[in-house]
């Protein structure tokens, strides 16, 4: 058999056309069909300013294009296939529970039919149509691929700037949400709109979908949920099952959950989950939501009363007694111990005094407390009034969190390494602080007046009113403090 190879001596010129693009086109200007890339511009400036609503994926739209970034969706030979797979996810989130018309998806099937087909008229013009697409497209995209990897709502926008009052939401200055959250930032949009020019959109849509198993449980609720509150109480929490902590809690061997609208704390370790009981804020002195990691244990602790508190006692100013049976100290602004029958009630609502209580027989903290770095300064702790767990609403503190079963929560924070600190705990939450008994001689070696969390053990402080109990079954609670209805007033909109 014979095999010829040929090849041609003459010169090979340059194809004039190799390096087109949309701007060559704007020489084109006796067609109806003519693109012209100032035109295409002017139409999405004109949808930019337009465009009211405040999602961060919008915000992020309207100033990509104000930067005048190069186009997307569209190039000299129409609107690429890209648009098609973005489509097939947008028509999917009904499954959801999110309505398809918050990403326009009727007018970019209608546009995109005109490209297509070449339907333009005098109310659809070509430049327009392919202006509306570019525009649209791209906010649809960032909108599903911002929403499903981090939430449709900032919840620190919401939660820190409107409270339930009644049943109204109001505007208001809070501090109740501090979760460090994962957010998109612009190196998660720059690469999501360069996944959109690699042809890689629909692996990227597919991985940025919520991958929690609680998220997953929630789903199959709204499929036997058709209507009514159920239904919007789970498409409230199935937003926050979208929101992503920065450094997940499955990252972790074991970590505390508490879970604020059950008032119950779960201290997850790979082969067990405990529960207790907890008591929270009240809706006036809510816990904060946040996340930290606790780094240590003090024992006997002396309780520091916050300035929201001393302002409820000071009207008791200059009663010794007061002050006596419930072993309050005052020092004033230089450290020094005052005595009670001389403090007034104007100096300890100036601010410049404060107010102790010994460590101890009823300490307000209890035998315990686990520390862990917040703005808030909050943390869990042991209590002098145990009886608050056999009450279904335990909504009764200043906004830190009392545990039902301190002893085990602080087994719970030992490692391999210091398991034989056990007893010694035991032995200092039994005889640690001023005691009533003061016959027995005490073991000062066997005292622990503090000890380090290592490795620190991390501690989010969520709301859930949708949340499976230790054993897995999923459970509903109330709303305390109201933020059921004002995330849900903002995914109104967005609800199908």
């Amino acid at each position: 058999m014979l095999t010829a190879v040929f090849s041609s001596c003459q010169k090979t010129e340059e194809n004039p056309n190799s390096t087109l693009t949309l701007e060559s086109l704007d020489k084109v200007r006796n067609s109806d069909y003519a693109l012209s890339s100032r035109r295409i511009r002017e139409r999405i400036s004109a949808l930019s300013k337009a465009d009211g609503d405040l999602l961060p994926a919008d915000q992020r739209t309207r100033r990509f294009y104000a930067a005048k970034q190069p186009f997307v969706w569209i190039d000299r030979m129409g609107v690429i296939d890209q648009a098609d797979t973005l489509l097939s996810f947008l028509k999917g989130v009904e499954k959801e529970g999110i309505n398809p018309r918050i990403f326009r998806t009727e007018q970019i099937e209608a546009d995109l039919e005109r490209a297509r087909t070449l339907t333009f008229d005098k109310k659809n013009p070509i430049n327009d149509v392919y202006g509306r697409l570019e525009y649209n497209l791209t906010r649809a995209y960032l909108r599903y691929a911002i929403g499903q990897n981090f939430g449709f709502i900032d919840p620190s926008k919401a939660l820190n700037r409107f409270e339930l009052v009644g049943d109204d939401t109001v505007k208001v200055k809070s501090k109740v949400f501090d979760m460090r959250l994962q957010q998109a930032d612009d190196s998660y949009v720059s690469a999501a709109l360069q996944r959109v020019t690699a042809d890689s959109v629909g692996p990227f849509l597919r991985s940025i979908q919520p991958q929690s198993p609680l998220y997953g449980r929630l789903l199959g609720e709204l499929q036997r949920a058709a209507s009514g509150e159920y239904r919007k109480k789970v498409l409230v929490n199935l937003e926050r099952a979208r929101w992503r902590l920065k450094d997940p809690l499955e990252n972790y061997d074991k970590y505390v959950f508490v879970n604020v609208a059950a008032q119950q704390l779960y201290a997850v370790s790979p082969d067990s989950t405990m529960s207790m009981r907890v008591a929270c804020g009240n809706p006036k002195t809510k816990t904060p939501l946040l996340s930290s990691k606790i780094k240590r244990m003090e024992l006997n602790p002396v309780w520091r009363m916050p300035y929201s508190i001393i302002k409820g006692i000071a009207g008791r100013a200059g009663s010794s007694s007061y002050f006596a049976s419930r072993r309050y100290s005052v020092f004033d602004g230089a450290g020094r111990k005052v005595d009670p029958s001389k403090v007034t009630r104007d100096q300890l609502m100036s601010g410049r005094y404060s107010v102790v209580q010994m460590s101890g027989r009823g300490n307000s903290l209890g035998r315990i407390v686990f520390r862990f770095d917040n703005n808030h300064s909050v943390y869990l702790h042991d209590t002098s009034s145990p009886w608050v767990f056999q009450s279904a609403n335990r909504l009764v503190s200043h906004g830190c969190i009392r545990v039902q079963r301190p002893y085990d929560l602080a087994l719970f924070m030992l490692n391999d390494n210091n398991r034989s600190e056990a007893e010694r705990i035991k032995y200092s939450m039994q005889n640690g602080g001023e005691r009533r008994d003061t016959t027995v001689v005490l073991d000062s070696a066997k005292i622990i007046r503090q000890l380090a969390v290592d490795p620190q053990v991390p501690v989010c402080l969520h709301y859930f009113t949708i949340y499976p109990d230790a054993a897995g079954r999923l459970h509903e609670y109330s709303d305390p403090y109201g933020y059921d209805k004002i995330i849900g007033n903002l995914l109104t909109a967005m609800m199908k």
